[in-house]
C-alpha cells in the first residue's frame, strides 16, 4: 500500500476482499448513511489493474498523450483530476484530507486498519495474522479458525456496520492539549496583558488551571521576546515560543500544531476574563474530531470565536495555506472551512468580551470582584 497514507490526519478504513463479495454495494450504502449524518466522506478505490477515464480522441486524452502531468475537467456540478504517478501523493492527499473520513476499497494486504469480507465459504482472503483486521463481514457462513475477538457482521446489517465504522473513526480522535495565548501586543494597557490580575490571580494562571481540567497538557503560547518572569512556574504550564513571528494568533497556532502534529488544541487568550469553565465544557462536549475543528458561532451569525475553540491536527494544512496568502484572521479562515459550529448559549455573549483598554480592564476587574463577593 502507498506509504503516504501513514501521514494522513483524516481517519480512514480499508474494506478488503475478493471481487464479487459485495464490497462496492456495502460502501455505497455506508456512504449514503454518512451523507445523511452530514459527515463528509471520501471514497478511494484501489484498482490493481489499469483504468481509463479518457476516451481516445477527446481533448483531455490528447493533452495527456502530449505529456501534461495533471489534467482537470469540470462542468457546472463537478470536476475530475487525472494525473501521472509522480503527482499522486500531493493531489490525492490534498483532496481527501478535506473530508471528515475516508472509505478505501481494496488494499487487503496493507498493514492499516481494515474490515475484511469473507468469501462465500466463510474463509478469509488473507492470512489471519495480517495486521490491522478490525472486523469481518460474511454472507451467512463463517468458517473456523477466525479470531474470536473480531466483530462479525452479515453484509446486510448496514445499521450495525455503519455504527461500528463511525465509532472507529470517532475513536481515532487525537488527544487534546491546551494553550493560553499570552504574547499579544499591549501598548494601550501600559502593562503586559498576562500580568493583569483579577481577585489577586492573573488571567494566564486562571486560564491555565481551567484548561488543565480538559486537556492532557497545557502550554503558554508566547512571543520569544516576552519577559514573563515566574509566570510559567505559577501556572504549571510550559512555554512555547512562536516560530512564526509577527503573525499574531495565527502564528502562535501554527507553532503549536507544528510542534505537536499528533495533538488537537483547545486554545484561549489571557484577555477574556469572563470566560469560565462552563464555556470550555460546552466546546469540549460539542467537539467533532472529524472536522477541522470546533468553535462557537456567535448569536445572529455575527461570526466565530476563534480564541475559545478546538483545532484538530488536520487544520495545519489550511492554516499554512492561509498564512502563505497573508490571511491572518482566524475567524475568516474558519469561515471557509467545515468546522463544527456550536451556538453561543443564550445570555452568554459577554463571556467572550476582550479587554483592550485600561477602562475595559477596570470594568472587568470590578465586575469580577463583585461576582466573587456575591458567590
Amino acid at each position: 500500500m502507498d506509504r503516504y497514507w501513514e501521514q494522513f490526519k483524516t481517519p480512514f478504513l480499508c474494506f478488503a476482499g475478493y471481487s464479487g463479495v459485495g464490497k462496492t454495494t456495502l460502501l455505497e450504502r455506508l456512504i449514503a448513511r454518512f451523507q445523511q449524518d452530514e459527515i463528509r466522506v471520501g471514497y478511494y478505490k484501489h484498482d490493481a489493474h489499469r483504468f481509463t477515464m479518457d476516451k481516445e480522441g477527446k481533448d483531455t486524452c490528447r493533452a495527456s498523450q502530449a505529456g501534461a502531468g495533471i489534467i482537470t475537467i469540470n462542468d457546472p456540478s463537478h470536476f475530475a483530476v487525472i494525473g501521472s504517478e509522480e503527482w499522486k501523493k500531493r493531489t490525492i492527499t490534498h483532496a481527501l484530507e478535506q473530508c471528515d473520513c475516508i472509505l478505501i476499497e481494496g488494499y487487503k494486504l496493507s498493514p492499516f486498519d481494515k474490515i475484511v469480507f469473507l468469501d462465500a465459504e466463510g474463509k478469509l482472503p488473507i492470512p489471519a495474522n495480517t495486521p490491522g483486521i478490525k472486523a469481518v463481514i460474511h454472507q451467512g457462513t463463517v468458517a473456523g479458525g477466525l479470531n474470536e475477538a473480531w466483530p462479525r457482521f452479515h453484509r446486510d446489517r448496514i445499521d450495525d456496520i455503519y455504527e461500528f465504522v463511525k465509532m472507529h473513526f470517532i475513536r481515532a480522535s487525537k488527544p487534546l492539549y491546551g494553550a493560553v495565548f499570552v504574547g499579544g501586543q499591549s501598548r494601550r494597557m501600559g502593562a503586559p496583558k498576562f500580568s493583569l490580575s483579577y481577585n489577586g490571580v492573573s488571567e494566564a494562571e486562571r486560564m491555565s488551571k481551567v484548561l488543565a481540567r480538559f486537556c492532557d497538557k497545557v502550554y503558554l503560547s508566547s512571543r520569544a521576546d516576552l519577559e514573563m518572569g515566574s509566570l510559567p512556574e505559577s501556572t504549571g504550564a510550559e512555554r512555547i515560543n512562536d516560530v512564526h513571528t509577527g503573525l499574531g494568533p495565527v502564528g502562535g497556532l501554527a507553532t503549536l500544531l507544528g510542534s505537536h502534529p499528533d495533538k488537537a488544541w483547545l486554545i484561549t487568550a489571557c484577555d477574556m476574563p469572563f470566560l469560565g469553565e462552563k464555556n470550555f465544557q460546552t466546546i469540549v462536549d460539542g467537539r467533532d474530531s472529524l472536522r477541522y475543528g470546533t468553535c462557537f458561532l456567535k448569536k445572529g451569525g455575527l461570526g466565530f470565536e476563534p480564541m475559545c475553540a478546538i483545532y484538530e491536527p488536520k487544520f495545519i494544512i489550511p492554516l499554512f495555506e492561509a498564512m502563505s496568502r497573508g490571511e491572518l484572521s482566524l475567524s475568516r479562515i474558519i469561515a471557509d472551512l467545515p468546522f463544527k459550529r456550536v451556538p453561543v448559549p443564550e445570555g452568554e455573549r459577554t463571556s467572550f468580551m476582550n479587554i483592550n483598554t485600561p477602562e475595559e480592564y477596570e470594568f472587568a476587574r470590578a465586575k469580577r470582584e463583585q461576582e466573587q463577593t456575591s458567590a
